[in-house]
């Protein structure tokens, strides 16, 4: 008789351990369900926080080589256009084909990932933009014209809004050099639209001298992940004038 009752509560122990473990798997899954999601979205954000700062450090790096060109030419160079292929254009600068353009990588000898048609790319697989202010910094008589005024109101408008809206950061910058982000393909918001509002020959471009710097957004009205960098007038002019460029 004990041996059946034995058996019984053996069975209806077993039958009852089956059925929390089910639960338990349950209540298990549904937290690795919630933990993957977070880990996901971590990993998300970690390699898009990876990108910005590599954006950051590349084009800190072509600021420096940009001084650098000044220091030995007495100017900026022009941007590359697609069909300069990575130089600038023209090739002995002073008339830009357009102050709007591409990072001229092979002119200043720098290294690194380039698309089909030569232009260095961002972490994002986009070429870097990069827009001098007209023909007056990439003509070493119109940066001696300059230097001499003292650049007052003369140069590309960074600020935090539209239309050189305030905050304005400068007024004066000789040049800027961005990446587009993430988004580069997709007109996400007005913000973003100022730094790359037009097209030309597949490629989104600046359409006038104004530029935004705002604080990351992923989506939104406000949206924003360009990454831009402007050349200092005091910064150029000193580094010139330390190399006997200018008087």
């Amino acid at each position: 008789m004990l041996k059946h009752s034995h058996k019984l509560f053996s069975r209806q122990s077993l039958k009852n351990q089956k059925g929390f473990s089910l639960i338990e798997m349950a209540v298990v899954m549904l937290i690795l369900g919630l933990l993957l999601s977070g880990l996901f979205v971590a990993i998300g954000d970690s390699s898009s926080n990876r990108r910005q700062s590599e954006a950051r450090n590349q084009i800190e790096g072509i600021i420096e080589a940009l001084y650098g060109f000044a220091q030995l030419e007495g100017r900026l160079p022009c941007p590359a256009t697609v069909a300069s292929v990575g130089a600038e254009a023209p090739v002995n600068g002073v008339n830009c084909t357009s102050p709007h353009g591409f990072v001229p990588a092979v002119t200043l000898g720098l290294q690194g990932a380039t698309d089909q048609n030569n232009l260095l790319m961002d972490p994002w697989g986009n070429p870097y933009r990069y827009s001098v202010f007209g023909n007056n910094y990439a003509s070493a008589a119109s940066v001696d014209g300059i230097f001499a005024s003292g650049a007052v109101n003369t140069g590309l408008c960074v600020a935090g809004a539209v239309s050189c809206g305030a905050p304005i950061l400068t007024s004066t910058a000789p040049a800027v050099v961005f990446s587009m982000g993430a988004d580069y393909a997709l007109s996400s918001s007005a913000l973003q639209n100022e730094n790359a509002n037009g097209v030309v020959t597949g490629y989104r471009m600046p359409g006038d001298n104004n530029f935004v710097v705002a604080d990351y957004a992923e989506e939104g009205a406000n949206a924003f992940d360009d990454v831009l960098i402007w050349i200092s007038p005091n910064t150029l002019f000193s580094r010139m004038i330390a190399a006997g460029q200018l008087p």
